[in-house]
């Protein structure tokens, strides 16, 4: 049974290398090769044996697939110099007389192995771009003020940045920093593990992600306040690093509580960066890669738990450097971003290098705005919301749309919050109290008696509520209303809040006011709702009734209002 699974598997391999070399752009098994500056040879592999599952797939039996995989480990334990346990992965040097090339068919033909592939040194991927320009123009196009809105960040989300390390002292990324990890040297921070930013390009990635928002000092990040992880791959300072390195230092993020994590370097087709994708996903964390910058169609793979990061332009075009096709999830801006660069200064990069931690930052806003979403549920929301610009087969989901990525999130997952006082300011207080605000299924609710004056009758009251219910972090305003008229009287209601951005009541709605039965008229304020909301928790409502009579009197209508506050999430949206 053992040989005819090697020749099932060694005869899909040599499908798969016809059809490469058919096209020409394949890298497998005796094709791998070198771009200099991109990524180039170590004199290394990574090797994954066959997994259980897919052993399985193929109904190979138990005692079969437990020789087959020990005989995979025993072949290449001598020329092992590592094991990553996490991945069930071993970097192994190529022997003497051998190439990254003749070993991996050597490997492969086996039929033991998932992959074994070069464990590339890769370099960062930036295009210099002298013109400076004094705007974040890319905010704009993935409606970061208004995603902003909803959400500007959280401190207990860290984000963290695979890369050449950051600039430890600048103003606008040292005061959210945690520490972190060196990856060549496999040492933390806190045990000596050097982060300083030995080339540039890290400081720059960090910027972008995560610069400090609203602070009075250079630039912004996708979020304000994230907590900042670097994870330096790099000792060189050319900045080039082993895709172990580079997969290794993400784990080790992941592994350390960071809830998204990005690479800006090649290597985007190695199979091992499919893997640690995987892996950090189990750790509810994601995480994003650089799709590159030779612009390549990525046709002959795809991630499906790492988020492959194309580039566009301001036009939202391809940016012309960028891979694109199937390996790409999504798009993000990447040409002329502005963000920080070393000694506490700034300056415009652009690259896929770019877009990845932009999209890395909207990633962090999800995390922020739902703390609740698992990482497919964040995934999920990133992608399902991305902006259309262009065919599927170019640009994968689309270009990221940061306010439509965090309203996904808050949908997901909320929870009604009830206010802390009420007072009439028009009106009076029939009976009821906030305690039958907070618990509305039980029928009860807060009254109050309208009064006749010149316009109609109005009803008017304020709501208090919980510290830290701040316009920043609304999600939607429900406003509900419930009257009986009088009968054979026709009575228009009109429902009322207060904008405290212009200082004046808006109207929401109008109604026909029931002379039977118990209609309740909802309106929910989904679109730019902190509009209503104070800075200390306030919502101002009224509702106006005019009738087409006169005489006979009003009975009381009651009124009551609900209200749905971001971050303090729980159940489900009803």
């Amino acid at each position: 049974m053992l040989k005819p699974l090697s020749l099932r598997v060694f005869s899909s391999l040599a499908f798969v290398l016809a059809a490469g070399l058919a096209i020409g752009q394949v890298q497998g098994p005796g094709h791998y090769f070198q771009r200099p500056g991109v990524q180039e040879f170590s004199g290394e592999m990574i090797v994954r044996p066959l997994q259980a599952s897919a052993l399985s797939a193929a109904r190979v039996p138990s005692g079969w697939q437990t020789y087959i995989q020990a005989r995979a480990r025993q072949r290449i334990l001598p020329i092992a110099r590592e094991y990553v346990a996490a991945t069930d992965e071993y970097i192994i040097r190529v022997p003497a007389g051998e190439t990254e090339n003749t070993m991996s068919i050597r490997l492969m033909a086996t039929g033991d192995y998932q992959y074994a592939e070069p464990n590339w040194i890769c370099y960062p991927l930036r295009t210099p771009n002298d013109p400076r320009y004094s705007q974040q123009w890319h905010h704009a196009v993935v409606k970061s003020p208004q995603a902003w809105d909803l959400v500007t960040g959280s401190a207990a989300v860290t984000v963290a940045v695979v890369d050449t390390g950051i600039d430890t002292a600048h103003p606008d990324l040292a005061a959210n920093r945690v520490p972190g990890y060196n990856s060549v040297d496999r040492k933390a921070e806190v045990d000596g593990g050097a982060v300083n930013d030995i080339n540039g390009h890290g400081t720059h990635v960090a910027g972008d992600a995560a610069a400090i928002g609203n602070n009075g000092v250079g630039v912004c990040g996708m979020g304000w306040n994230f907590r900042i992880m670097m994870v330096r791959t790099s000792n060189s300072p050319g900045g080039g690093a082993s895709i172990a390195d580079i997969t290794g230092g993400a784990r080790w993020a992941a592994d350390n509580g960071a809830k998204s994590v990005s690479a800006s370097y090649g290597g985007v087709d190695s199979a091992t960066v499919g893997t640690t994708g995987t892996y950090i996903k189990t750790k509810g964390a994601l995480f994003l890669y650089a799709a590159g910058n030779d612009n390549r169609d990525l046709a002959n793979f795809s991630h499906a738990d790492t988020i492959v990061v194309g580039a566009s332009d301001p036009s939202d075009r391809k940016a012309g450097f960028s891979a694109y096709g199937r390996g790409v999830h999504v798009f993000a801006p990447g040409v002329n971003i502005l963000s920080t660069t070393r000694g506490g200064a700034y300056g415009e990069s652009s690259g896929t290098s770019m877009a990845t931690p932009v999209a890395n930052g909207v990633v962090g806003l999800i995390y922020a705005a739902n703390p609740g979403l698992t990482a497919d549920q964040v995934q999920e929301a990133l992608e399902s919301t991305c902006d259309t610009i262009g065919p599927g087969t170019i640009f994968g989901k689309g270009r990221i749309n940061a306010f439509k990525a965090v309203q996904r999130a808050l949908s997901l997952q909320q929870r009604t919050i009830a206010p802390n006082t009420i007072a009439t300011t028009e009106g009076t207080w029939l009976r009821g109290t906030v305690a039958d605000v907070a618990l509305p299924n039980t029928g009860r609710s807060y009254d109050i008696e309208s009064r006749r004056i010149p316009l109609g009758e109005v009803a008017a009251y304020t709501c208090t509520f919980p510290s830290g219910s701040t316009r920043s972090r609304v999600y939607s305003l429900r406003f509900s209303s419930q009257g009986v008229a009088v009968p054979n009287t026709l009575v228009t209601g009109m429902m009322y809040a207060w904008n405290f951005n212009t200082g004046a009541w808006e109207l929401l709605s109008q109604f026909l006011v029931p002379s039977t039965g118990s209609t309740i008229h909802h309106k929910t304020i989904e679109s730019n709702p902190g509009r209503f909301v104070g800075t200390n928790g306030e919502v101002r409502t009224m509702i106006r009734t005019v009738s087409t009579t006169r005489g006979g009197g009003m009975p009381p209508l009651r009124y009551e209002l609900k209200a749905r506050y971001a971050g303090l999430a729980v159940g489900a949206l009803p």
